[in-house]
């Protein structure tokens, strides 16, 4: 059994070193600087996208970018109960990025993720997901950034 175990394990060790897996967003993957961010709009997403981007900033690479992010966040009523009252939500969270680089080209690239979600009588918890849900959608579309940064 235990021969078992060990030869699954082994083959498994094999595939994963030999496959070149290489972590997306290690340090190694640093191909590009970001010089400055300025960032408007909802100040609470503004933070957590500005901690997440400022390990880009300062490096030594040949691309530079500087970035001007404009961000901001709905709450819309999805469905609604047959007494008019909220059923369920979509929480929208967009960052509409404006990406130049050293040579002053410009891009721009829209980043929206959105979550459904129901409601709930307590209305304290309700905001606290919603809240929780917010930044974990921003940290995805930071994820975004990164990629499409590496990506170009």
């Amino acid at each position: 059994m235990k021969k078992i175990i060990f030869t699954k394990f082994f083959i498994i060790l094999i595939f994963i070193t030999g496959c070149g897996y290489a972590p997306i967003f290690s340090d190694k993957n640093k191909n590009f600087t970001i010089v400055e961010i300025e960032a408007t709009g909802n100040n609470k997403l503004n933070k957590i996208i500005n901690n997440k981007l400022n390990i880009y900033k300062n490096s030594d690479t040949e691309k530079k970018y500087y970035l001007k992010i404009n961000t901001d966040i709905s709450k819309k009523i999805s469905s609604k109960n047959s007494k008019g009252n909220a059923k369920t939500f979509e929480l929208t969270v967009t960052a509409n990025t404006n990406i130049q680089d050293e040579k002053g080209n410009i891009k721009e690239k829209l980043f929206i993720k959105s979550l459904n979600y129901s409601n709930n009588n307590n209305k304290f918890d309700l905001k606290k997901y919603e809240n929780q849900s917010s930044e974990i959608l921003i940290n995805k579309i930071s994820d975004d950034i990164i990629i499409y940064l590496q990506a170009n």
